[in-house]
């Protein structure tokens, strides 16, 4: 246990407000560890045991599915199939975000699993530590509804994206989103994740994400390796269609 790092986690907004007792109870009953890149945190479909708490490094929650395609090596009229997992990025996560607190109010499976992209430290607090909170404590209460309704509208804002806009525009959207708020001017910026692990997060196959990179390249975008350099914020804006909703 890393008491130092566990207390840390009192001065995040979620927690902050808590009573002496609580306070008490949470440092006494969490832990924190350190994962390295790619540990799992927890599987999609297990029971959630923990509210994750991220003091540093990156967590993906990575969503999979079962598709069925036919098998090459058999003839067509046998109709043989064979299972393949297919995998993406739903979200990513940074140091002072919390993971799936969904599953752990409600007490329900994680709907996706959850894996680290960088060394990370994690912080551990039972489920049943939480849903204490939120029963007992208003002040927990209401960040946890804050919460939520954050999380509801990053949620909300992906799925206008994927539907309103080209996956090119998406791809300079998050450029953008990398560049401190600035409208306009250039921008250079380093990419806080590799393109096999951004394509799966905008939804993208790695083909789709070059050629979209391509694309960006033709407005004054040139990506090489994780080094970005944006020639005109504002053009690059007026081409992804940004509206500022967040």
């Amino acid at each position: 246990m890393e008491q130092a790092h566990l207390t840390a986690v009192l001065g995040f907004p979620l927690f902050a407000a808590l009573s002496d007792e609580a306070r008490g109870r949470l440092q006494a009953e969490g832990f924190v560890q350190s994962q390295p890149v790619d540990a799992i945190l927890f599987e999609q479909g297990q029971g959630a045991q923990f509210l994750h708490v991220i003091l540093s490094g990156s967590v993906a929650l990575v969503g999979s599915a079962a598709a069925t395609e036919a098998s090459v090596d058999v003839p067509a009229d046998a109709q043989s199939r064979v299972v393949v997992d297919r995998e993406a990025i739903i979200e990513i996560f940074g140091a002072g975000d919390v993971v799936t607190i969904a599953a752990v109010l409600l007490n329900l499976p994680y709907m996706m699993s959850a894996r680290t992209i960088a060394p990370s430290r994690i912080a551990y607090l039972p489920a049943p530590l939480i849903r204490s909170f939120l029963d007992n404590e208003a002040s927990f209460a209401k960040a946890v509804a804050m919460k939520l309704a954050k999380h509801w509208r990053l949620l909300s804002r992906q799925l206008k994206d994927q539907k309103l806009r080209s996956g090119t525009q998406r791809l300079g959207g998050y450029l953008l989103s990398l560049s401190d708020g600035r409208m306009n001017g250039a921008a250079t910026i380093d990419l806080p994740v590799d393109r096999r692990t951004l394509a799966s997060w905008l939804g993208m196959s790695a083909e789709n994400l070059s050629r979209s990179l391509a694309q960006l390249k033709s407005i004054g975008v040139h990506v090489s390796g994780r080094h970005t350099q944006i020639d005109d914020i504002a053009r690059v804006r007026s081409f992804c269609l940004e509206d500022d909703l967040r």
